[in-house]
C-alpha cells in the first residue's frame, strides 16, 4: 500500500526503484500506468492530469516480469501489437517492429513464432514492444528478475544501450542493490509505501537519510555513540566525524573497512565466508560487532586478531530523523 508517496522524476530520465518486498513498488507501477486507481492524490506526466485516463491515453508502457508474447502471433506481430491497437497501418507497422528488432539485437527472428525463444529473448521482444508506441514513460516491473547472471548482465547493457538511443523516462524496479546502481541515474528507495530517499546511486548507497535506509542498502554497521571534539569513541579507537558534538548514529559500509595487520582499532575475526566477489568478515572489536568485505587475497580466517582502520570518507553520520512531508500528489513526468 502506497502511503502519501511523493516521487518526481526528469524527463528522459532512468530511476531505479529500490524496496524490499510488499514495500508498494509494483503497486506504484500500477498507479502510474493507470492499471490501478490511487485512493488519493494525481498522477501527472508532462505537466499534464491523467489520474482519470485510461491506459492506452497516458503515454506509458510497461514491462512486466514475464514477457507475456502471444504465442499465435509473430515476433514482429508481438512488437507492432501496440501500433495495431492504435490504428498505425500495416506497412508502418512492419517497419517500426523491425527497426526495434534490429535494435534488440532479434532481426533474424522477425517472422519466427515466440516458441523457441529463450527467456533473454523474449524480454527483448517486450522491451521492444513497449518502445514501439513511443512512450513518455517507460515502466518496467523487474523484467530481468527470473534470468540468471549472465543473462541479467546482457539484459542490464541492453536497458542503457535502449535508454541512450531513446532516452524515454524509465522507472525500473528491482530488489538488487548492484543492478539499481548501475541502471539507475538516480535511486528511489521505496520503504513502507514512501519513497524514504530519491537521490544519485552514490548518494543512496554512501550518504543513507536514516537507518532503515542505510541497512536495506547495505550499510550494515550502524555505530551509536557520542561526539565530541569531532571524534567519537569506537571500542578503543577513535573516528572521526563531522558535525556538532552530541549523540549519533554512524553509518559504515562493509567494503569501506580497511583490515589488515596494522589499524588502530584492534578486532577478533568470528567468521570468514567467501562471498565469490570477496571474504565477508564478522568483526568483534571489544564488544563492538562490524562486518568488513575484504579481497579473496590475504583475507584472514576465523580465529585471528587484526587491525582496522575507519578512513574519514567512509564514516557517514546519519542526519537527524526529521518528519517527512505528506503530499498530495505522485507526480511522473
Amino acid at each position: 500500500m502506497l502511503d502519501r508517496l511523493d516521487l518526481e522524476l526528469a524527463p528522459g530520465s532512468r530511476t531505479a526503484l529500490l524496496g524490499p518486498s510488499g514495500a508498494g513498488k509494483t503497486t506504484l507501477l500500477r498507479v502510474l500506468a493507470g492499471l490501478q486507481a490511487p485512493a488519493a492524490g494525481r498522477v501527472a506526466i508532462g505537466g499534464r492530469d491523467v489520474t482519470g485516463l485510461p491506459p492506452r491515453r497516458r503515454g506509458v508502457a510497461m514491462v512486466f516480469q514475464e514477457p507475456r508474447l502471444l504465442p499465435h502471433l509473430s515476433v514482429r506481430e508481438n512488437v507492432a501489437l501496440g501500433l495495431r491497437a492504435e490504428g498505425v497501418g500495416r506497412a508502418a507497422r512492419r517497419a517500426r517492429a523491425g527497426e526495434l528488432l534490429g535494435l534488440v539485437g532479434l532481426a533474424d527472428a522477425a517472422d519466427r513464432p515466440p516458441r523457441g525463444l529463450s527467456g533473454g529473448e523474449e524480454q527483448r521482444v517486450a522491451l521492444a514492444r513497449a518502445l514501439a508506441v513511443r512512450p513518455d514513460v517507460l515502466l518496467l516491473d523487474e523484467p530481468l528478475a527470473a534470468a540468471d547472471a549472465p543473462l541479467r548482465a546482457g539484459l542490464r547493457r541492453l536497458v542503457l544501450e535502449l535508454h541512450a538511443e531513446r532516452p524515454v523516462t524509465m522507472l525500473m524496479v528491482t530488489h538488487d542493490r548492484a543492478e539499481a546502481a548501475e541502471l539507475g541515474q538516480t535511486v528511489a528507495v521505496l520503504i513502507g509505501g514512501r519513497i524514504a530517499q530519491h537521490d544519485t546511486p552514490r548518494g543512496v548507497f554512501e550518504r543513507p537519510v536514516d537507518e532503515e535506509v542505510a541497512r536495506f542498502t547495505g550499510a550494515v554497521n550502524l555505530i551509536r555513540g557520542e561526539v565530541r571534539g569531532g571524534r567519537m569513541p569506537l571500542a578503543d579507537a577513535w573516528v572521526p566525524v563531522e558535525g556538532p558534538d552530541g549523540a549519533a548514529v554512524l553509518a559504515l559500509r562493509p567494503e569501506r573497512l580497511r583490515v589488515g595487520p596494522d589499524g588502530s582499532l584492534r578486532a577478533l575475526v568470528r567468521e570468514a565466508a567467501y562471498t565469490g566477489g570477496g571474504v565477508r568478515l564478522a568483526l568483534d572489536a571489544g564488544g563492538v560487532t562490524l562486518e568488513a568485505l575484504v579481497p579473496v587475497d590475504g583475507a584472514p580466517s576465523a580465529g585471528a586478531v587484526v587491525g582496522v582502520e575507519v578512513p574519514a570518507a567512509a564514516v557517514w553520520r546519519l542526519p537527524s530523523a526529521a518528519p517527512r512531508p505528506a503530499p498530495e500528489s505522485v507526480p511522473a513526468r
